[in-house]
């Protein structure tokens, strides 16, 4: 289960941002972008969360899950188009699976909320 993986990964991170702009409050939430293709399962990641926050310093925070959508560019006639959303299907050209993926494949931390 790399989610957990990530997870601790996104804490180093929350624990960079806290050093570099010596923040002092609790952390209340995290948003994260969760791309489509990132192959991560968003229930799994709230568990890991929950699960990895109790003993730390995150153990009040909340995490906030957006997914961003998967766009592919389709190999034959260059179209970018939602790839879920069309069933991996090129709406132009109509091929199916041929596309490279140009968005939604990554996880990013978008947002922190500390308490003022």
């Amino acid at each position: 289960m790399h989610e957990m993986g990530i997870v601790y990964g996104m804490f180093d991170t929350l624990r960079d941002i806290i050093k570099q702009n010596n923040i002092t409050s609790p952390l209340l939430s995290v948003t994260l972008e969760v791309g489509e293709a990132s192959m991560v399962v968003s229930s799994y990641l709230q568990e890991c969360f929950d699960i990895a926050k109790e003993d730390t310093e995150f153990k009040n925070t909340k995490l906030i899950q957006k997914e961003v959508p998967c766009i592919g560019r389709c190999s034959k006639c260059g179209h970018e188009f939602k790839v879920k959303e069309n069933d991996r299907v090129c709406p132009i050209c109509h091929s199916e699976n041929d596309f490279t993926p140009i968005d939604g494949t990554e996880i990013t931390i978008s947002e922190v909320d500390f308490e003022y």
